[in-house]
């Protein structure tokens, strides 16, 4: 199917936990993210050296009460595309000596901080929401939410993920 643009989704999230089940890697860390915009829901592994995100959180005790202040977490934008070139042309799935970073041209990266290419591995209907799921190389990525937002990614494709924080 030809497509006219390269981005396939795009939404703004806040951070809200960090590591859930306790920490598993040294540098890698799973977030819990969640969008207003859409709606959606996302967890998803980060390598936090290169992306660091917090979910800020200030607790105060008195004796009488018990008082948890959250400060404002980490926010990033969060775009998933089929293509990193920015006129929708496909890109080679082999060794490319135009690739920008080599060629200089401009692509979807320039404007983000971080940036991973996976394929989508399932893809479940549950009704009114839906939920994709992406590996990075091992770093996993669940996006949960309405399916008419998500209907363009596809089980068995290729895509990027780039983000950039807020």
């Amino acid at each position: 199917m030809a497509r006219s643009q390269p981005i396939l989704f795009e939404d703004v999230f806040d951070v809200v936990d960090k590591d859930p089940d306790g920490k598993k890697f040294d540098s890698v860390s799973r977030f819990i993210c969640h969008s207003d915009l859409y709606e959606m829901d996302l967890h998803i592994d980060l390598n936090t050296e290169l992306f660091p995100l917090q979910v800020r959180s200030l607790h105060y005790t008195t004796l009488l009460l018990l008082v948890k202040l959250t400060l404002r977490n980490d926010k990033f934008s969060l775009v998933l595309a089929w293509t990193l070139n920015l006129d929708a042309t496909p890109g080679s799935e082999k060794y490319d000596a135009e690739f920008p970073a080599i060629s200089g041209r401009r692509t979807l990266m320039d404007n983000y901080d971080y940036v991973m290419y996976g394929k989508v591995f399932k893809y479940k209907d549950n009704n009114m929401k839906v939920e994709v799921y992406i590996s990075f190389g091992g770093l996993l990525m669940k996006l949960a939410g309405d399916p008419a937002k998500l209907e363009p990614i596809e089980v068995d494709s290729n895509i990027y993920l780039l983000l950039k924080k807020l």
